[in-house]
């Protein structure tokens, strides 16, 4: 391609380019002639017909803003021909700088610009992975029993003092600062279990050994990392009438209690279900950690130069996520948590845009791709797994970006295979995990 223009390209950095543009006097000068013929074609002026005022003085009175209108033009043309003629990249649009401009010389600026790297993926054979091993226990099997029990637990009133994991059903009203109950406030009805976790300290203690009828004032202190913000550090007094005492009643583990969950289940085949799901989570972590290790051992093998924009890009990506949903709990980020979010999570986005960088490589070096045909595979795969109505969801993926996404998706998923298949993987024993 050839242009009118001399171009030169530094690269000062590894992800910058700076374009050295000169445009010569003679191509300026035709652009502006150019425009000044446009411009005496619509020209009105007292005195003359459109199109009739004389030349020179259109150009004393618009010249300066032609001249600057043709500067602006020139830019984008020597931007676009630098690209096609270096087989640029850029990220975001070009700074000008250095514009330089005398009467009667050539027209010279520099583009800055950020490109992405050129990377090329090296030693990613034998990557060293430790794979941990997928052991289910009878106690991890017994724990989640427990929880589905305790899911089941009914509660019987009592006549006695509450003990631990009784269930208190109170009544209370918080009250103001004069020490009067503010009623529009008041909580009917309410059960606690005496001793859980999630209780405040001071309702735990002061509802061990009460009885049905009872009433009682419990003070709390508010802890300063208290998540509730508008009580964190402050004190408050319950008013509290004790309207039962209930006792937990769990079922017994027997085919009864698995034919509850599921109607004919017997507590094996239960177990034998729970086993085979907490396997299938454990396989699925154990996946998952072998994926991360082959973006760390991969981008310990490479040095890949990280675009600032793009990491700018990718946390405030994040902090609007952050604003959308704290806006939805009625309350704004301060200054301090978007600072503390953005130190933390810079080094994540640099590894993934370092890790996106690599995957291309491998896939450009290694001929990965994903059909057309592979996609609808996937696409029928993902409907049966949730149930949805295939030409239903077919549509849905073709009006939005979810086509892309799933062929991003399996582009990803390929291309770890491939590393996978290519690593050294030593087995970890269960018990060494986390």
């Amino acid at each position: 391609m050839s242009t009118p223009f001399q171009i030169t390209v530094e690269s000062p950095e590894p992800c910058q380019r700076v374009i050295k543009v000169q445009v010569p006097r003679e191509e300026f000068d035709q652009q502006y002639q150019k425009r000044l013929t446009a411009a005496v074609r619509e020209h009105q002026r007292p005195g003359f017909r459109k199109g009739k005022t004389p030349r020179g003085i259109v150009e004393n009175e618009v010249g300066s803003r032609l001249r600057v209108e043709t500067v602006e033009a020139l830019v984008p043309q020597a931007f676009r021909a630098a690209i096609v003629e270096n087989e640029l990249y850029p990220i975001g649009e070009p700074q000008v700088e250095n514009l330089q401009f005398e009467e009667g010389e050539d027209l010279g600026f520099d583009l800055k610009i950020e490109v992405r790297p050129e990377v090329e993926a090296r030693d990613y054979e034998g990557l060293p992975l430790v794979e941990r091993q997928v052991e289910v226990t009878d106690a991890e099997v017994d724990e989640v029993v427990e929880r589905m029990r305790e899911s089941k637990a009914v509660h019987d009133e009592v006549d006695r003092p509450s003990q631990a994991s009784d269930q208190v059903v109170l009544d209370l009203v918080p009250l103001g600062e004069d020490g009067e109950p503010q009623e529009e406030r008041r909580m009917s009805s309410q059960p606690l279990e005496v001793g859980a976790e999630n209780n405040l300290p001071e309702f735990n203690e002061a509802l061990a050994g009460v009885t049905a009828g009872q009433d009682l004032d419990i003070r709390v202190d508010y802890p300063d990392d208290f998540p509730n913000e508008a009580l964190r550090g402050q004190a408050m007094t319950f008013r509290c009438h004790v309207d039962e005492v209930r006792e937990k009643r769990l079922p017994e583990v027997d085919d009864a209690f698995a034919s509850q969950l599921e109607e004919g289940q017997t507590l094996l085949e239960l177990r034998g279900k729970i086993r085979q799901s907490l396997t299938d989570d454990a396989q699925k972590r154990s996946r998952q950690d072998l994926d991360g290790q082959v973006l760390d051992r991969l981008i310990e093998r490479n040095e890949v130069a990280v675009p600032p924009s793009m990491v700018e890009a990718w946390l405030e990506s994040g902090v609007e996520d952050m604003r959308r949903r704290q806006a939805q709990m009625g309350r704004e980020l301060t200054v301090a948590e978007l600072t503390e979010y953005r130190e933390a999570a810079r080094p994540v986005a640099e590894r993934q845009i370092k890790g996106m960088f690599l995957f291309e490589a491998v896939r450009a070096q290694e001929g990965i791709e994903v059909t057309d045909e592979d996609v609808e595979e996937r696409v029928e795969e993902i409907a049966a797994e949730n149930g949805f109505d295939l030409a239903k969801y077919r549509e849905y993926v073709a009006q939005g970006e979810e086509k892309d996404r799933i062929r991003h998706e399996l582009l990803d998923r390929r291309t770890y295979d491939f590393l996978l298949s290519r690593a050294n993987v030593e087995p970890a024993a269960a018990e060494e995990e986390g």
